[in-house]
């Protein structure tokens, strides 16, 4: 999913996680971990990773393989 540089855009985010671990049966516990986990990455992203006039992305893609569970975070914020 691609989502704006808009901390508004968490709740996008949240509900597209709780689907994959109801998908995927996982214990509240553990989705609430999860969720904590991208929320904190995706705010201080928005918040640290971007000038104030830029109009950048974050692409989000989750997938699961045997017992792991893979969470890929593409941006492209402030390069140095």
């Amino acid at each position: 999913m691609e989502l704006k540089n808009s901390l508004s855009e968490l709740s996008t985010l949240g509900k597209s996680l709780e689907q994959f671990g109801e998908a995927l049966g996982l214990s509240s516990k553990i989705l609430f971990e999860i969720s904590l986990s991208m929320e904190e990455l995706f705010s201080n992203l928005i918040s640290y990773g971007y000038a104030d006039d830029a109009v950048p992305w974050l692409k989000v893609a989750i997938s699961h393989e045997d017992a792991m569970i893979i969470i890929r975070l593409e941006e492209d914020g402030i390069t140095s």
